[in-house]
């Protein structure tokens, strides 16, 4: 018994515990971590502004936090009532655009004619169709689901950031409390996993922006129609590390077919794939430096796993995740000056 308690006073074994007892309360609240995940992002996100605010103005937290959210809010529903009739109009034409592609390639005509007659006359197909009826309609349950998760965590993330000076003094009085040391645990797993967390999010929001900038640039020289839809797909997929720019090709592609033929789909796959290099060998390995500095090969495995584990959730947090237990477990990958520099000394 001496041994064990003595092993029990060892600092790491009490971290790693730690981490144990925080695991297994996220695991019994897991019904609550999307809402809990969106409200971390979102007040990690909200301070960071308001703090940079404050540093230009002299005000207080609670009127810089009421600036920003009113601010951004405001851009939100400006953006989409704007450009929701434009959208609208745009997804419309899609599927002309398609048809028009069919009609236009008699070979593809007979062949979408011999897949209508085979679905029609097949009772499985019919089968997996009211399956698929029945997945879509509870996707459109989810997707309301999300939209209240994202509702409750603004107005939450709302109240944190703006009393964020009195939550600090209530989450230091647990550090002086008669289980500090529990308490001094739970807060050095938090903050870190927490910054790293926002510091990914935040460098891929920019990332991504600037993807979607250029991609836009792209395409509109291409003289690609539905410009804008385009744009709003591969900014939300560009939300996915690395993964996103190849995702958004399958949209991208397709109105590229229906509205250019092959070779329109050629020159876009081309911009897909300078963008891509782009972001891997320039964008990725300068903004993630601070944040993450994973391989290609890592990042795609755990994107993987995360997803088959976490759901969309894992597309997201996984690389914060993985982040978090190699920089635990001290595992700090040396700087690379990227893939290319890497081949180069291999050579040698």
């Amino acid at each position: 018994m001496e041994r064990i308690y003595q092993w029990l006073k060892k600092e790491d074994v009490q971290l790693y515990l730690t981490l144990a007892f925080l695991i297994f309360v996220l695991f019994c609240f897991r019904h609550f971590l999307s809402i809990i995940l969106l409200i971390t992002i979102f007040s990690f996100l909200a301070l960071k502004v308001t703090t940079r605010l404050r540093q230009w103005l002299p005000i207080g937290q609670v009127l810089a936090t009421l600036i920003v959210y009113v601010v951004v809010i405001g851009l939100v529903v400006l953006a989409i009532s704007y450009a929701a009739p434009s959208l609208a109009s745009q997804f419309s034409g899609i599927p002309h655009l398609i048809m028009k592609a069919i009609n236009d390639h008699p070979v593809w005509d007979k062949q979408l004619d011999t897949w209508v007659n085979k679905a029609l006359n097949s009772s499985e197909i019919m089968k997996h169709g009211q399956t698929a009826l029945e997945t879509g309609l509870r996707g459109l349950e989810s997707v309301g689901t999300a939209f209240s998760h994202v509702g409750v965590a603004i107005f939450l993330s709302l109240i944190f950031t703006a009393s964020y000076g009195r939550m600090k003094r209530f989450g230091d009085a647990f550090l002086h409390s008669r289980f500090k040391k529990f308490f001094t645990n739970v807060y050095f797993l938090v903050r870190k996993f927490v910054t790293i967390l926002g510091t990914v999010v935040d460098t891929q929001l920019i990332i991504c922006s600037i993807n979607t900038v250029l991609m836009t640039i792209g395409l509109f020289f291409l003289k690609m129609p539905s410009l804008m839809v385009l744009a709003v797909i591969v900014f939300i997929l560009g939300l996915v590390p690395v993964a996103g720019v190849l995702i958004s090709m399958v949209p991208s592609t397709l109105i590229a077919f229906a509205s250019g033929g092959i070779w329109r789909v050629v020159e876009v796959i081309i911009l897909v794939i300078v963008i891509h290099f782009f972001e891997s060998y320039f964008l990725h390995p300068r903004l993630m430096a601070t944040a993450t500095d994973l391989p290609i090969f890592v990042t795609f495995m755990t994107l993987i796993v995360s997803e088959e584990i976490f759901g969309v959730w894992g597309l997201i947090v996984g690389l914060p995740i993985v982040a978090f237990f190699l920089d635990l477990f001290g595992v700090h990958p040396q700087p690379n000056d990227g893939p290319i520099m890497q081949q180069l000394r291999g050579d040698k």
